[in-house]
Formats: C-alpha cells, sequence, structure tokens
C-alpha cells in the first residue's frame, strides 16, 4: 500500500513531501518494529473505517432516506420540517460522500490519476461542506426553537417559509464558501508500488499546509463550523431547558388550581411529554459537543506526517467516526421529538392502518406542539 513519500532534508533534517519515487529496495532497511507498527495501524484502520465506519455511514444512509420518505408526507407541514427535511439530505449527502473518504482513510482508493484529482481538490471539500451546511442547519432549527419557547411574542417573526428558505440558502452558501480553500490543500503525487508501476497519490502540498495564512484559517474553519456552534447549541439548549421546566412548573400550578380529574391526567400528561423533551435537549448538546469536538482538534493536528504515529491514527479513527456518527444519527434523536414523525412513519411502512385528520385545529395545533424542543 503506497502512501505519500517522505524525505528528510539532509540540511535541516526536515521531513518533506517532495515528489518523489519509492525505491522498492529500501524496504530492506525497514525494521521489525516499524512494519509491526504499520500492521497494527492497518488492522487499526480495518477495524475503525472498514467495520464500524461502514455500520455507521449505512446505518446513516438507511436513517436519512426513511427520514426523507417521511418528511414529505402531505400530513408533514410547517417550518419545523422544512428545516429536518434539508437536514436529512445534507446529513445524507455527507454520508454518502464520506464513502470515499472511508476508502481513503482505509487506504484502499482508487490510485488513478482521476481519482487523486478527485481526492486532492474536491473529497476534502465537499465532505465538509456538507457537514457544516448539516451544522448551521441544526443552529437554525435552534434558533427556530428558542424563540418558540423562550420569545413566544417574537416567534411568528422567525417561524415562517420566507425566514427558512433564507436560512437554508444561507447555510449552504457559507457552508462551500468557508472550505473553498481547502481544495488547494493537496496535490496529486506520482509514486511506485511495489510492482514498479506508477500510481498517483493525493497528498499535502506543503507550500500551501504549512503556510501561517492556512494554518490560521484552519483555526478560523474550525471556530465557525464546530467550536462556535457547540458552544451556541449549549447556551441556546441550555436556555430552553431552563424555561421549559419554568413553564412546566407553572402550567402544573395552574392545572392544579382547576382542581378536576381531567386537568390533573392533562397536566401529567404535558409534564411527561415536556419532561422527555427537556432530556433530548440535554441528549442533543451532548452527542453534539462530544462528536464534534475531538474533530475539530483532529483538523488542526492532521498531517500526513503522522502515518505512523499509531496513538494519532487511533485519535484520528475515533474522532472521524464520532463525527459520521453525529449526522447519522440526527434523524433517530429527532425522531424522538415528535409524536407524529413517528405515527406517519409506522403509516408510511404499514404498521398501522389509522388516519388523522389533516386539517382539523387539533391535529395542526398537536402537529406543532410535537416539534417544539
Amino acid at each position: 500500500m503506497a502512501e505519500c513519500p517522505r524525505t528528510v532534508d539532509t540540511i535541516t533534517g526536515d521531513i518533506t513531501n517532495d515528489t518523489l519515487f519509492v525505491d522498492v529496495n529500501t524496504s530492506i532497511f525497514v525494521n521489525s518494529r516499524t512494519i509491526e507498527l504499520q500492521s497494527d495501524i492497518h488492522r487499526l484502520k480495518f477495524l475503525g473505517y472498514g467495520v464500524i465506519g461502514s455500520v455507521v455511514i449505512g446505518l446513516g444512509i438507511l436513517g436519512n432516506l426513511i427520514n426523507l420518505a417521511v418528511l414529505t408526507r402531505p400530513n408533514l407541514k410547517g417550518v419545523t420540517f422544512v428545516y429536518l427535511t434539508w437536514l436529512a439530505s445534507s446529513d445524507l449527502m455527507t454520508l454518502l460522500v464520506s464513502v470515499t473518504s472511508l476508502l481513503r482513510l482505509h487506504g484502499i482508493q482508487p490510485r488513478s490519476f482521476a481519482a487523486s484529482l478527485y481526492y486532492a481538490y474536491v473529497e476534502l471539500a465537499l465532505v465538509n461542506a456538507f457537514m457544516a451546511s448539516s451544522v448551521f442547519l441544526v443552529v437554525a432549527l435552534t434558533i427556530d426553537r428558542y424563540f418558540s419557547i423562550c420569545l413566544p411574542t417574537r416567534y411568528k417573526e422567525v417561524h415562517n417559509d420566507h425566514r427558512a428558505r433564507r436560512s437554508i440558502i444561507a447555510a449552504y452558501v457559507l457552508a462551500f464558501c468557508i472550505y473553498v480553500p481547502i481544495c488547494f490543500q493537496k496535490e496529486p503525487v506520482p509514486v511506485l508500488n511495489q510492482w514498479n508501476e506508477t500510481i498517483y497519490v493525493a497528498c499535502e502540498n506543503q507550500n500551501v499546509f504549512n503556510h501561517t495564512g492556512f494554518r490560521f484559517y484552519l483555526l478560523i474553519k474550525e471556530i465557525i463550523v464546530r467550536i462556535g456552534p457547540v458552544i451556541l447549541l449549549a447556551i441556546l439548549n441550555i436556555t430552553i431547558i431552563v424555561a421549559f421546566r419554568r413553564t412546566v412548573r407553572k402550567r402544573r400550578e395552574l392545572l392544579n388550581n382547576l382542581n378536576s380529574n381531567y386537568s390533573q391526567k392533562e397536566s401529567n400528561r404535558k409534564f411527561r411529554e415536556e419532561r422527555r423533551l427537556v432530556v433530548l435537549l440535554g441528549g442533543i448538546v451532548i452527542l453534539f459537543f462530544v462528536c464534534m469536538t475531538p474533530a475539530a482538534v483532529l483538523t488542526l493536528l492532521n498531517s500526513d506526517h503522522k502515518e505512523l504515529d499509531f496513538g494519532f491514527q487511533l485519535f484520528r479513527a475515533i474522532a472521524n467516526v464520532l463525527e459520521l456518527a453525529n449526522f447519522a444519527m440526527n434523524f433517530y434523536v429527532y425522531c424522538l421529538c415528535s409524536t407524529e414523525i413517528r405515527r406517519t412513519f409506522l403509516r408510511l411502512f404499514g404498521c398501522i392502518h389509522t388516519k388523522l385528520p389533516e386539517k382539523s385545529y387539533i391535529s395542526r395545533h398537536s402537529l406543532e406542539s410535537s416539534t417544539r424542543m
């Protein structure tokens, strides 16, 4: 398996990434420890990317396809479902493009010149742009929920189709613009494999990657795409949780004063539902933080020079799989937040045959309230 070639500068002793034809005869100088380390890293990549990563991507693609099928049903109308539909689309595209990334991370990607062009100039920018658009859509949806719970008097200002369309377009445009510089991070490099055949590998362009301006760009990018959203979502969702609990207390006090069995039962039912939503909100924050933070650190530390660093490769595999899990699990998490989505899913796949009235006030009110977290 050919990797990005590395040479040692005889003057400075620095490892460089210049175009190099690998001499297979140099393998006789590789000691047994290096061979053992390469074998351990190969097994790690197979387990992390070939097994766990493939399962995560498979479940994520299945979940988001089901999500799109459910969210496009006629009875699921409204701004919230527009956000969820585009979120599922971004997650699905992220996972589909990530298939080629798994091949690269596992070291079994195509080695033709055309493939190296894709891996050098397109792959990283494309998969990360879809990831960023998904993150921005989650932020937009959270802001919508924040207004619905914490600022209900201004809720209609942000909860409308026009604002949703603008937010969705802005999420995609911003995401793809942010990752344009990534297209210049790598370049195709010719190497010789063990059969003395010329193959092409996408390797870091050291003139770009080591430039101070590019390193600064990577830091700013991570703040905008990962660190910033993690902090913002934590603040907004904690505020929402606090507002939820305050609303629950006031509602229970009001219903208790009515002193009727129906009111008591209704209060208990709503209390259980809202307590479940509070728990899910906390889960969303924890899931996003746990899955996205390691990936942010990885971007700043990532380098072709660490291919034989087992500790780094272990952290890299964990960070990449966790990030994929975030986009794969969004459907399952958000599906738990809406009774109407679950019912539509069961009706769509023939598990139940009841049909809810789509135009009644009760149905619309239940639909809207079930999607407000």
